[in-house]
């Protein structure tokens, strides 16, 4: 098969487009351009949108290229150790050998940014773990960055560096602020050159490692939310969660291990696996709870259907029904069921790009349920009574309909334009914390 026809297969009409006007003269080798674009990328119909988007068209054409070139671009290699070019850098610099010395590191996060590293204690059986600090690091202070960015003075005043355990080793730089920025797990584009020259051969040289990172160009992809994992090559992913990444095509990515799920079988649903033979629905993740599992231990039938570019699941249990929409990445936007009596924040919680959310029979609904859900526009809780503190804070909603709610719990629902809502009585009494 041609390049023409195997690109536009796989990467869609125009990405073809865009390769025949960058790479006219690598296309004079047939073959050639769709062996580079396998060896780095994920087949994936989105990778040109996210080109487009992002202006990244120049570095997508000088990365591929450096493929092409006889003389690629090399790291530089250097005579100074690890801890001298840390230290030239303005960090101390230290080895993790136990779970104690990994914990020691905790006091310099502050609550809700800390790493999964200090949550899991396997870490140390599957990477080697370094930490990174700067010697000013008690002058570099958390209130004085009201707006984060990754890779700002303070998200990089405490670093933690790790490399995957194995043949290869594929390199993860971990931000202070952990999951208040975007990908934190990549900071400094995950690249040892953008903290010191000569800092990736010094670490192979040390520590006898093969690193596997993205250093022959300046094309990066993972603010972007892609991942390189360590089969060399990027793929596009719709939730990071414990340094797992839950990506489309069913596939997900452990510790930089790419897993790949039969389509006959599988259905990976944001970051739940629905399996279609044994009719249960489950988290790869222990570590995440989920109250959606309690839901779908019993399911009796399974029908899918294609809805436009969505897909519509409805899952038929023993005592009522679960419907699940989700997008072309396998995102749910919409989720419908009449068997949850309750929910609390556990449910459907990383489930980030709901839009409708209709609980049939629920009456109560617990703390911070859906308080990170900024998708969320439509709310239908016909016999909902009773809504805890810190739900839907961050919601832009633009239908509620919940005739029953007798309680608003602290913070709950931004009610602040109820008269362009769709909501219940005007003389609805609300919490001593609200304010009508």
């Amino acid at each position: 098969m041609s390049d023409e026809k195997r690109i536009r297969k796989l990467y869609g009409e125009k990405m073809w487009h865009l390769c025949r006007d960058l790479f006219p003269t690598i296309l004079e080798e047939p073959g050639l351009l769709i062996s580079i674009l396998d060896s780095h990328f994920h087949p994936s119909r989105f990778l040109y949108a996210d080109i487009k988007a992002h202006n990244l068209e120049e570095d997508f054409k000088d990365y591929i290229y450096s493929f092409f070139d006889v003389e690629k671009k090399r790291r530089v290699k250097t005579y100074d150790s690890v801890e001298e070019l840390f230290n030239q850098s303005g960090y101390d610099f230290y080895e993790c050998h136990n779970q104690s010395e990994l914990q020691s590191f905790r006091k310099y996060y502050q609550p809700n940014e800390e790493l999964c590293s200090f949550r899991h204690g396997n870490r140390l059986d599957r990477c080697y773990v370094f930490f990174a600090v700067k010697k000013d690091v008690y002058n570099i202070k958390r209130e004085n960055f009201l707006e984060p960015k990754r890779e700002d003075e303070y998200g990089t005043s405490v670093i933690s560096i790790q490399f995957s355990k194995g043949k290869k080793n594929t390199l993860s730089i971990k931000n202070r602020y952990n999951h208040t920025v975007n990908n934190p797990d990549a900071t400094f584009h995950n690249n040892l050159e953008n903290i010191a020259k000569g800092l990736t051969s010094a670490f192979e040289r040390e520590y006898n490692l093969k690193i596997t990172q993205n250093t022959d160009t300046m094309f990066e992809l993972d603010e972007f939310g892609y991942v390189y994992a360590n089969d060399g090559k990027w793929y596009k992913y719709n939730h990071e969660i414990n340094n797992i990444y839950y990506c489309p095509d069913n596939i997900i990515i452990d510790n930089y291990k790419v897993k790949k799920y039969e389509n006959e079988k599988y259905l990976i649903i944001d970051y739940y696996i629905l399996d279609l033979v044994n009719k249960k629905m489950d988290i790869y993740d222990n570590n995440i709870g989920d109250e959606l599992n309690r839901l779908t231990q019993d399911i009796k039938r399974i029908d899918i259907k294609k809805i436009g570019d969505n897909k519509q699941i409805l899952l038929n249990l023993l005592d009522g029904y679960i419907e699940i929409i989700i997008d072309n990445f396998n995102q749910i936007v919409s989720y419908k069921d009449n068997v949850s009596k309750y929910v609390t924040a556990s449910f459907l919680k990383h489930a980030y790009k709901i839009k409708h959310l209709e609980l049939l029979e629920t009456e109560r609904i617990y703390e911070y349920f859906m308080e990170n859900q900024k998708s969320l526009k439509e709310l239908i809780l016909p016999k909902v009574k009773d809504i805890g503190d810190f739900c839907f804070i961050y919601s832009n909603l633009d239908k509620v309909y919940a005739p029953y709610l007798k309680h608003i719990g602290y913070l709950s629902l931004d009610l602040v334009n109820l008269t362009e809502l769709e909501m219940i009585e005007d003389d609805m009494p609300y919490s001593s914390g609200r304010e009508k």
